[in-house]
């Protein structure tokens, strides 16, 4: 099966951590991403309830208010 994402617009509806270890991104056509936490660090250290402290902007990005701006990757 092949799968063409051009042209499509890939939209964040929610996230959440309730895999020990993970964060799992949903998207708004149902797919969920889950990534391992060690890829960020600074989230990595957060309480859960602090990590539950987030803001989703234009869609595609997550904004967490208790994570510093130096922990930010350069992709």
């Amino acid at each position: 099966m092949t799968t063409f994402l051009k042209n499509n617009k890939i939209c964040i509806e929610k996230i959440n951590f309730d895999i020990a270890g993970k964060i799992s991104l949903k998207l708004e056509d149902g797919r969920i991403i889950i990534v391992p936490l060690k890829y960020f660090t600074e989230l990595k250290k957060l309480p859960v309830e602090k990590r539950k402290k987030y803001t989703i902007v234009d869609d595609r990005t997550i904004l967490f208010s208790h994570v510093s701006k130096k922990d930010k990757t350069n992709d």
